[in-house]
């Protein structure tokens, strides 16, 4: 099982993307998710009508150091919060992104409705993820790349998403496309289901297609590194194990970009003045938080004999 870790980990302690590619020299990390989290803004060279100039320039720089992109995160916009339109060409430009690296999956939230839950609610909620995703199938075909929806985050009650592997399965169901699929975030499980993690990987059973590794304490989504919290990393892996996961060439990647955090970074916002000296580690002490990051995964995955470098 390969190791893979999202290109945000260097968010806040680098410029720009480019130079979080750079950062990864000498990490362990060979593989990445390239973070298209925080790029669908006005003036993002990421949605600027010459964006291949950039992603070129981001393939260039992990050729240079030996690093590959496995997978991807679309942006962050939400469908029922936000501008539609802004929303699906964000969506679409990540699949394109994708298609000109060789990424074959891209995940991408269906979103939240803060409705009270309910048969008609959900079922509003239903059409208009549906819609979303529909709107993506012409570019996905074109450029063969999976898009993967994944478990909500929040133990809140009373909104409408998709919360555990049942959930997804019904969405799977409805959407009928042999490029969609489903990415399980074992840290938003915690929140939701923490004993139960085995339980859902093994329903969602061939529509798992990604995961993301991060931990928690079961209240917030900490994103920090598994061992950390309190996440049952044992029945994680053995239903990646009992499920085909592994077996079908999953990989094992990481979104633990709060092993340490950047000041003011969500969702647990460190107390400190912006003037402050020590207000974030050095980009040389994140680096090396990366390094130990590597190698927790790597002993994981040595421990249920299916490490592959």
């Amino acid at each position: 099982m390969k190791i893979a870790t999202t290109t945000g980990d260097f968010r806040g302690f680098v410029k720009d993307d480019i130079e979080a590619i750079r950062a990864f020299e000498g990490t362990g990390f060979r593989h990445l998710d390239f973070n298209f989290y925080r790029l669908n803004y006005d003036g993002s060279p990421f949605m600027a009508d010459d964006w291949v100039k950039w992603i070129s320039a981001a393939s260039r720089e992990a050729e240079k150091i030996g690093v590959d992109f496995i997978q991807a995160h679309s942006p962050k916009n939400d469908i029922f919060r936000d501008d539609p339109e802004i929303v699906i060409k964000g969506n679409i430009r990540a699949i394109e992104a994708c298609g000109y690296l060789g990424i074959k999956k891209l995940v991408v939230h269906s979103g939240r409705n803060k409705e009270l839950k309910g048969t008609e609610n959900q079922k509003k909620y239903d059409e208009t993820v549906k819609k979303l995703y529909e709107s993506l199938y012409p570019a996905m075909e074109k450029h063969g790349v999976y898009v993967l929806a994944e478990n909500y985050n929040s133990n809140a009650e009373n909104i409408c998403s998709y919360y555990t592997g049942e959930d997804l399965n019904s969405l799977m169901e409805q959407l009928n496309h042999p490029l969609m699929g489903v990415c399980w975030d074992i840290g938003h499980g915690n929140l939701i289901c923490p004993n139960e993690q085995y339980e859902n990987i093994m329903k969602l059973g061939s529509n798992l297609k990604a995961v993301h590794i991060q931990d928690n304490f079961g209240v917030r989504d900490d994103h920090i590194c598994p061992l950390l919290g309190t996440v049952d990393i044992d029945s994680v892996m053995r239903g990646l194990k009992d499920g085909g996961f592994i077996e079908n060439g999953g990989v094992f990647t990481f979104e633990a970009c709060n092993f340490i955090s950047r000041f003011g970074s969500s969702p647990n916002r460190r107390n400190g003045s912006e003037g402050s000296c020590v207000k974030n580690a050095s980009l040389e002490i994140k680096r090396q938080a990366e390094c130990l990051l590597y190698e927790i995964g790597k002993d994981i995955l040595t421990k249920f004999d299916c490490f592959e470098d």
